[in-house]
């Protein structure tokens, strides 16, 4: 079983799964999207143990009472969903799934070949973030934001 520790003892630039919340009143943290299973990245973290971290797209800013109460788990070794926006050039990832919101774009993305277990490379990103070129089954495909939102991918 991986090691827990707290947001607070996180090392910079790793990635953590969150395993459970500690504060009295959770809510503030769940209004921001840091539930149990969650996965963050630590952005930046002073030494009293406050710390930036992204989740998604977004950056939060936990002060140090918060940050101790965010019990979390490394992922070393685990593959944990990311965005498809924000992975690097380069990067292989493999389709797990679609985002429970986007069934308009599930029926677009499954006709394009975006099955789950079909793996792709993410061949360019456009200056501002639209479209994302991706190399999936020999060939090239432009996603828009919203059609690479909707896909939900794991780096293999």
């Amino acid at each position: 079983m991986a090691s827990k520790m707290t947001l607070a003892d996180a090392q910079v630039g790793d990635r953590y799964r969150i395993v459970e919340l500690t504060c009295d009143n959770p809510q503030q943290l769940f209004g921001m999207g840091l539930t149990p299973g969650a996965i963050v990245s630590v952005v930046q973290r002073t030494p009293q143990g406050s710390a930036i971290i992204s989740l998604d797209q977004q950056r939060f800013c936990l002060n140090c009472e918060l940050a101790q109460s965010v019990v979390v788990s490394p992922l070393r070794g685990e593959s944990g969903h990311i965005s498809l926006r924000t992975a690097p050039v380069g990067a292989r990832l493999r389709v797990v799934g679609y985002a429970p919101t986007a069934t308009f774009y599930k029926r677009k993305l499954l006709s394009m070949g975006l099955t789950p277990g079909t793996e792709l490379e993410i061949v360019r990103h456009a200056p501002l973030g639209d479209p994302t070129d991706i190399r999936v089954r020999q060939f090239h495909l432009s996603l828009r934001k919203e059609e690479a939102d909707a896909l939900q991918v794991c780096e293999i």
